[in-house]
């Protein structure tokens, strides 16, 4: 894990879906995925394939030729753990863990990871292929690890290579004393050296640099060789086949934008069960603007007595604010034991904690709450406001978060201490939680980018909580300018013995960030509902607490497949009233 960075970094993972009860911390043991396989059986957008050669390959393409001293892309050559050191394992073995590897490093990411021994075909639009051979190429008379086609820039090229040349690191760190010799020889640690290189090469090909590895200033933020993107002098043997890295903030919000997130909203609540018998389920309604929903992530802590909830689309449909949705059911009922009494069962005045996640571009509103026991619907349940992903007003460039009274006739609903943060990560859904520090699922601490807040919402309808405007600037925005494409002798750092790729355009975070956290509670004032101390049913306030993450998005009210920022930017758009929205799109 990495280092202390100012905040508790302690792991969450024992509470979350993961399962694991502490991350590994750079040692030799083999970490298990952090990576659910309910998130790896999401279809993705974007397929990146680890090519892993059993013979030469002179298909690959050869590009970089006359930068590289030694060594080339092409042809790709085979990849086999003889060339490195036979006594750590098989070669299916070492594949298995570089492909794990990069699988969790982009885990969170709208990108399919699958390795290969034979030349991938893609049939998909965007799509790239990491080429992984045991050979060796030099640049400057040291190793080179691996070569990207380019570092495209809002990963504007849909189709990439990318090559790793596995037996630099044994040429540079095989010999008596290296990180890769004797002991240090371990299937683990080829493996990390090698995955994250393939991830980092791969990163170059989806818009990043290596300066994005550098952690945000004034930011706790551990530092750069703790991130895929670091490189050169920040980077050791030990680092290299030691640590398990991982996207630094600049990254990961690069990345979100680039190629897309995997989970656009992730849901946690806090229940009371206000009726006078145990409840053993679960359900919540959920409108959607598909007939078909995902889970990828769950709350499986301690203060949940459920596990494995399933999402089912009912048949029916609901017309709701002018717009026709999906009505699907959101159960938890599979029992496990929790901090309550019983596995699986609710008693009378108990609180609980649940939360789930959906993946896809669908826009989801969270609706009513229902308790059961035994299949039978309890006659009270806690109240929440429906809430979903947002309104922009194209004429002011504002975004407001939307809440509904769902039910008016039973009253007003309050909305209190309301806090908004912008992350430049996705939060663990283990971590969204009162009194429980924000992590990533790596157990990464998150340090929000901002903070605002609303003291109380009276809902009795409906209400907007305006939280950014498309004007407000983007946690990163990077200009590239010609100093930032080389030609020549000046596209290789000899310091670093690396080659230095050429860098045009804007490089975006998402908007208004990455993901958005808000926390709210949410209070029924004329509640209805068991008092465990009194033993009586009384009536009077009863309160919920509401963990909302929602992926940011990029603005492309024109429809045209580029950030509206940019066009507007590049004089591609007109914003005459300056609210960020191109003037065309409001006509």
């Amino acid at each position: 894990m990495p280092r202390s960075t100012g905040r508790s970094s302690r792991s969450l993972c024992a509470l979350t879906v993961c399962g694991l009860a502490a991350l590994a911390a750079a040692t030799d043991a083999h970490a298990a995925p952090k990576c659910p396989s309910a998130v790896l059986n999401q279809p993705k957008g974007n397929q990146m394939y680890l090519y892993f050669a059993t013979s030469s390959d002179p298909t690959f393409p050869l590009y970089k030729d006359d930068e590289l001293e030694s060594g080339a892309t092409s042809p790709l050559a085979p990849f086999k753990v003889s060339d490195l050191d036979s006594s750590i394992g098989t070669t299916a073995q070492l594949r298995n863990r570089i492909v794990e590897m990069v699988v969790d490093d982009y885990c969170e990411f709208n990108v399919q990871v699958t390795g290969t021994t034979s030349m991938p075909s893609p049939s998909a639009a965007r799509w790239h292929i990491v080429g992984l051979g045991t050979d060796s190429a030099t640049i400057f008379g040291g190793p080179v690890y691996g070569a990207a086609q380019d570092t495209d820039v809002n990963d504007s090229d849909p189709q990439d290579f990318t090559r790793v040349f596995a037996h630099s690191f044994k040429d540079q760190y095989g010999g008596p004393g290296g990180a890769l010799n004797g002991a240090n020889s371990t299937l683990e640690r080829w493996a990390t050296a090698i995955g994250e290189t393939a991830a980092h090469e791969a990163a170059h090909n989806y818009g990043l640099d290596h300066n994005d590895a550098k952690p945000r200033p004034f930011s706790p933020e551990d530092d750069a060789s703790w991130h895929i993107m670091a490189t050169g002098g920040t980077l050791n043997g030990e680092i290299r086949a030691g640590r398990d890295r991982h996207f630094s903030d600049t990254e990961y919000e690069v990345l979100g934008h680039n190629v897309g997130l995997n989970t656009k909203t992730l849901h946690n609540w806090d229940f009371v069960n206000p009726n006078d018998s145990p409840a053993d389920a679960m359900r919540i309604k959920i409108l959607s603007s598909s007939d078909s929903l995902s889970i990828n992530w769950w709350y499986d802590g301690l203060a949940s007595p459920w596990q494995n909830p399933t999402v089912t689309y009912t048949g029916a449909k609901q017309n709701f604010q002018g717009t026709s949705y999906f009505v699907h059911n959101l159960d938890f009922k599979v029992a496990k034991g929790w901090n309550g009494t019983t596995p699986g069962v609710v008693d009378p005045g108990d609180e609980f904690h649940t939360g789930a996640t959906f993946a896809g571009e669908a826009k989801v509103l969270v609706s009513d709450v229902q308790l059961l026991s035994n299949g039978t619907l309890l006659p009270l349940a806690p109240r929440l406001p429906g809430y979903g992903p947002g309104t922009f007003d194209l004429d002011t460039g504002e975004l407001s978060m939307d809440f509904y009274n769902m039910n008016p006739s039973a009253g007003e609903l309050v909305l209190s201490d309301v806090l908004v943060f912008r992350a430049p990560r996705m939060i663990d859904i283990g971590a969204m939680m009162r009194d429980v520090p924000p992590v990533d699922i790596r157990g990464v601490p998150v340090d929000f980018l901002s903070r605002t807040g609303f003291e109380r919402v009276d809902l009795r309808e409906s209400a907007l909580l305006p939280i950014a405007k498309l004007t407000d600037k983007r946690t990163v925005d990077i200009v590239y300018g010609p100093e930032d494409c080389p030609r020549g002798p000046s596209s290789r750092d000899a310091e670093n013995g690396e080659m230095r790729d050429c860098r045009r355009g804007n490089a975006l975070s998402l908007f208004p960030a990455t993901y958005t956290y808000l926390i709210a509670t949410v209070t029924d004032p004329n509640a209805r509902h068991w008092d465990p101390k009194r033993l009586a049913f009384v009536t009077g306030p009863m309160r919920s607490i509401l963990y909302y993450q929602l992926g940011g998005v990029v603005p492309d009210f024109n429809g045209n497949g580029i950030d509206d920022l940019i066009d507007i930017r590049t004089g591609t758009s007109r914003d005459e009233d300056r609210n960020g929205v191109p003037d065309e799109a409001q006509r």
